[in-house]
């Protein structure tokens, strides 16, 4: 996984943030997703369109974790939503 990829919230994907944590859904597969503290901070910046390389850098200074955990983390939690179809790669120059 490329740090530098970016990725696009799909438009079917809805969330409501609870505390903590956030509940996502998308609304056509009708897959539900709820995350903890980091999976709420990575979905905020993945909605603003920051890079893999610019949340990393964000989860490290604002969370106190091993920075090799904060990457398997972001993107173990990046896969996992690219798999549920919730956000996309974007390519550039597309």
């Amino acid at each position: 996984m490329e740090l530098s990829s970016r990725y696009q919230v799909d438009d079917e994907v809805t969330f409501q943030k609870l505390e903590d944590s956030t509940v996502l859904v998308h609304l056509t597969t009708g897959r539900i997703h709820h995350t903890n503290a980091t999976g709420s901070r990575i979905w905020e910046l993945l909605q603003a369109g920051q890079s893999l390389a610019e949340i990393l850098k964000t989860l490290e200074t604002e969370f106190d974790a091993a920075p090799g955990g904060l990457r398997a983390d972001l993107e173990g939690f990046v896969e996992q939503l690219s798999k549920e179809n919730m956000i996309r790669l974007l390519v550039e120059g597309a």
